[in-house]
């Protein structure tokens, strides 16, 4: 499988390993996770497969990592541990794997218009709603050297269900549940935060760790990442009371807007929180940016805080968060 030409298998095969894939070299995602194999572009054209589907590439990065250990946990780089990997390490086996979630059952979605051609697909393989499969998201997946048959069946999956389009951007994890269906699957949530959803906010309080500390590996850059908080900066129980009390007369997107303006004025006093606290402000505004012209100037033409709004907490923040919409709402014209 020309997935697997691109890496040299080390004389001697580590126990256990972490595997990341990383598409680009944007520093967002080089923050995210360091990494020691380079895969030129031609790898990772050849990886992409002829049908452009993108995430071919993650099967094809998993099947090539599994020569270098003889256990391995490939995750999404928007991941934080709760408990040390080696807690997920032990479930792994010859009969095991480990995946990041069930997500649902094939009977739950064939249905669906975009999985239509995906049904068709796989009733050719004899699978119906009446004996489907789980199916598991694969931001984490644990498996180990033996299991190279489940990556070769995959990517052969994928390969067949990418041919003349598709409307699904999950296929690679569809395809990897549908190779695992007759093994026992150990889900990884209870080990792992996905901030997918959060990952402004996390960017920014990594920018600012390595412009802190530098990007030069040492244990002490290890250690020094537990200062890093797991968690994007809410205000205080007390403090969101105060906020929703302020709030009660509003509703709807003034609401929301007001929310996410005080959030970020009344986050945490910390290093790591100062430095993405605007990005609750940049939720804000990109709900300002759906209203219509007329409603953006009567919130923001004012030469003082909008009376619509409760004011935050510090008063200093008043003038820098304004000037930060009217930037952001100005660029967007």
């Amino acid at each position: 499988m020309s997935c697997i030409d691109t890496l040299v298998t080390p004389v001697k095969k580590a126990r256990h390993q972490l595997l990341y894939l990383i598409y680009g070299n944007q520093d967002v995602y080089r923050r995210e996770a360091k990494f020691t194999v380079l895969l030129d572009e031609a790898t990772l054209t050849r990886w992409q497969g002829q049908n452009g589907y993108h995430h071919r590439r993650k099967a094809c990065a998993i099947a090539a990592g599994l020569q270098l250990a003889e256990k391995t946990l490939f995750v999404d780089t928007d991941t934080l541990f709760t408990s040390h990997p080696n807690s997920l390490f032990q479930y792994i086996d010859a009969n095991q794997s480990v995946m990041d979630r069930f997500e649902y059952d094939w009977k739950d979605v064939f249905e669906r218009p975009d999985y239509l051609k995906l049904a068709r697909d796989l009733s050719v393989h004899g699978i119906s709603p009446q004996n489907g499969f789980k199916l598991y998201n694969s931001g984490l997946c644990g498996i180990t050297d033996r299991d190279s048959a489940l990556f070769e069946e995959s990517i052969r999956l994928i390969d067949e269900w990418t041919a003349g389009g598709f409307e699904i951007h999950t296929i690679e994890q569809i395809a990897l549940s549908y190779a695992m269906r007759e093994r026992p699957v150990v889900e990884a949530r209870k080990h792992i935060y996905h901030y997918f959803a959060e990952k402004r906010f996390f960017h920014a309080m990594q920018a600012f760790f390595f412009a802190q500390h530098g990007e030069k590996f040492s244990q002490r850059l290890v250690d020094l990442c537990a200062d890093v908080p797991r968690v994007k900066p809410f205000p205080s129980a007390w403090q969101r009371l105060k906020i929703k009390w302020k709030l009660r007369n509003q509703s709807g997107a003034m609401r929301k807007v007001g929310r996410d303006l005080l959030y970020g004025s009344a986050a945490p006093d910390h290093p790591y929180y100062s430095a993405c606290r605007h990005e609750w402000w940049e939720c804000a505004s990109r709900e300002i940016l759906r209203w219509d012209e007329s409603r953006q100037k009567k919130l923001l033409e004012q030469s003082r805080w909008p009376k619509q709004l409760p004011r935050p907490d510090k008063p200093e923040d008043e003038k820098v968060i304004m000037n930060y919409l009217k930037k952001r709402v100005a660029a967007a014209r």
